[in-house]
């Protein structure tokens, strides 16, 4: 699934050294998320997770 995020918000998600993300999807745009290691805290309050690792790879594979 392909999700829209700002440039900034990319990046930050590419720097970091945190090992899950947990966001909130609304019309394929992430509206809002956290950078975490603890995945258990956050998982229910957030709709979706996914490992940053994994998104990292995608970001860094920017088609303009």
């Amino acid at each position: 699934m392909n999700y829209n995020i700002p440039i900034l918000d990319a990046y930050k998600i590419s720097k970091t050294k945190k090992d899950f993300i947990c966001f909130d999807v609304q019309n394929n745009k992430i509206v809002r998320y956290i950078l975490t290691n603890d995945l258990t805290r956050h998982r229910l309050t957030y709709q979706q997770f996914r490992l940053v690792c994994e998104i990292r790879k995608e970001i860094l594979t920017v088609k303009i």
